[in-house]
């Protein structure tokens, strides 16, 4: 399933449960309200990319569908080309970016319906076949060396935000990447973290890490970025802001047992009480969208609005 929050009183919910279909529910909140129907499954939910002009959502999944809520219908959108292993799925300004294994991103232009390829990796090396007395342990010491320059060469890229008139992606070996226009820049954090998403917050840039270790940072690409929280625990990559609180949150990981969401609060985190019939376990979501902060797990909506929690259960709607 996915679901993530489209304005303070809004929210989509992409129920992937049912082998066959599909469900998209248009929430609505205080009071809540739910518009919803169904399309064809095309797997599990990866990740989606809400349109508030029309308020289309792109759904990724084993394709991209375009779901049109007016006309309660669905289109396909072919991948720009074969064997893409794709991660993220987004809309900045008129764009829908599909960021993908390898270094690969294209951006859907909306305005003239076309893939446009927005990084792309180098040539894959060309890797000798095995000779005939080679033991395969000699083979791939003889090779590896190659194919490990690729990888690092070409990492993974993970998520894309907007902030102000740039578009960002960031990935593997922190890689961030800034288009202004058509004409792009890039860093590469020192600690080599995975960046696997990012956000903007007020003039400046989030960037959320998972591996080795969570890191999270804030700054800009020209002034540098400060290392604001770390933790070994490496679900702890989610974080927002909200009434001057900073928040982290726990991603969905098997390895995590703990609380789902926390203040930071003078370098320590505190697990956040909601006072809700739970508390928020790993989250989907962790999303200031101005007046409301959302807090979206598995089970249900958490949202912390004029300095309450209200949780609305998934099964409820």
């Amino acid at each position: 399933m996915y679901a993530m929050p489209t304005s303070d009183q809004t929210a989509v919910w992409i129920d992937d449960a049912d082998a066959d279909t599909w469900g998209v529910h248009y929430l609505s909140f205080d009071p809540l309200e739910d518009d919803s129907f169904e399309t064809d499954s095309f797997g599990n939910v990866l990740a989606a990319a809400y349109n508030p002009a029309n308020e289309a959502v792109w759904i990724l999944g084993e394709y991209i569908q375009a779901v049109s809520r007016e006309k309660r219908a669905f289109v396909g959108i072919p991948f720009p080309e074969d064997g893409l292993v794709p991660f993220d799925l987004k809309q900045i300004g008129h764009y829908i970016y599909l960021c993908c294994a390898q270094a690969n991103v294209w951006a859907f232009n909306r305005t003239i319906n076309t893939w446009e390829p927005r990084l792309q990796p180098g040539p894959k090396p060309d890797i000798p076949s095995r000779d005939a007395a080679e033991t395969a342990a000699d083979y791939v010491d003889r090779t590896y060396p190659m194919m490990d320059r690729y990888a690092m060469d070409n990492p993974g890229t993970y998520g894309a935000f907007g902030s102000g008139d740039a578009h960002y992606v960031v990935g593997a070996l922190g890689r961030v990447i800034r288009w202004r226009g058509d004409t792009p820049d890039q860093m590469w954090l020192d600690s080599g973290v995975r960046l696997i998403h990012g956000h903007d917050e007020d003039g400046q840039i989030v960037l959320c890490g998972d591996r080795p270790v969570a890191e999270i940072y804030r700054g800009t690409m020209d002034d540098g970025f400060e290392l604001i929280f770390t933790d070994d625990e490496r679900a702890l990559h989610m974080t927002a802001r909200q009434g001057g609180v900073r928040y982290i949150g726990a991603g969905i990981d098997e390895e995590y047992d703990g609380p789902g969401l926390f203040r930071l609060e003078d370098g320590e985190l505190i697990p956040e009480v909601t006072g809700c019939a739970r508390e928020p376990g790993q989250l989907l979501q962790l999303v200031s969208t101005g007046a409301v902060l959302w807090a979206i797990d598995q089970g249900g909506i958490f949202r912390l609005v004029d300095g309450e929690w209200q949780l609305t259960e998934f099964e409820d709607i």
